[in-house]
């Protein structure tokens, strides 16, 4: 009774504090509610009266880990060596995952409802372990002529990592959660005029108001749908260059990291 079992598989620490994707040996298995649960060292559960030990064959999961500091394949944010794991990437080539996205991508490859339609968020507010506590991101705008005045005028679009991992190809269009935090940004980088035309503005195609891009000259609600078009074009054409940088700025990586999974596994959708 002194031993918990090791996990034979991989799975995210049932820990709900917690946000470490465990491989395969490296972890315990616990009986809990009649199913089996996996659990970090750090946060494995006494049974017995004892503290789980760390399984023989934990070595051998350590291989997969990363051995150098890099940028995560899915997020960009940085990663300290032996803090994510490596995983193949589209092309075959193997790339480091951080700690927050193999817990979101083991999340979505296993089907249980209570997971996929439960009310939990599936970002942690704390910064996963082993990541850097911002990730710079350049806030990405779009010159274009406003449909009511015909003026040219600037819509916040997009978030792209300023050092972007070799698999993070597209900047991610900016909806009306990102511009909630992004307009105090702009504020106080002195792009007042801009700021101010992010505001909540009446939209029929919705029915329903919402934090939205405006005109600088004439107020006029800068509509969702023909904007991200217009700004995926341009992206598609001539790549994230093609849109204007706005601003540099560093984001706390648990924010950056809603917006590229959202609080549920689903995140903003790709200016692609």
């Amino acid at each position: 009774m002194g031993r918990l079992p090791s996990n034979k598989y991989p799975a995210a620490c049932a820990a709900g504090h917690c946000t470490v994707y465990v491989q395969a040996g490296a972890g315990v298995r616990v009986r809990q509610e009649g199913r089996w649960q996996v659990y970090c060292l750090a946060d494995a559960p006494k049974e017995g009266g004892a503290t789980a030990v760390q399984p023989p064959d934990a070595a051998r999961a350590r291989s997969t880990a990363n051995r150098f500091a890099g940028p995560c394949m899915e997020c960009s944010v940085q990663v300290e060596a032996g803090a994510g794991a490596l995983v193949p990437d589209e092309d075959g080539k193997r790339g480091v995952q951080c700690p927050m996205c193999q817990v979101v991508a083991f999340r979505h490859e296993r089907w249980d409802e209570n997971d996929q339609f439960g009310t939990d968020p599936w970002i942690s507010d704390a910064v996963p372990p082993g990541c850097a506590a911002t990730t710079s991101l350049r806030i990405l705008a779009l010159n274009r002529e406003c449909w009511k005045c015909k003026e040219s005028t600037v819509c916040v679009v997009g978030l792209y990592p300023s050092r972007p991992a070799r698999t993070d190809r597209w900047a991610r269009w900016v909806d009306k959660d990102e511009r909630a935090w992004i307009k105090p940004l702009l504020a106080d980088a002195r792009f007042e005029r801009i700021a101010e035309s992010i505001k909540p503005r009446w939209s029929s195609t919705v029915s329903g108001r919402y934090l939205s891009n405006g005109c600088q000259h004439c107020d006029a609600l800068q509509g969702d749908f023909p904007v991200e078009e217009e700004a995926s074009d341009l992206v598609r054409e001539d790549g994230v260059d093609a849109l204007d940088i706005l601003l540099v700025a560093q984001v706390p990586t648990p924010v950056w990291q809603r917006v590229v999974h959202g609080e549920r596994g689903s995140g903003s959708s790709l200016l692609m």
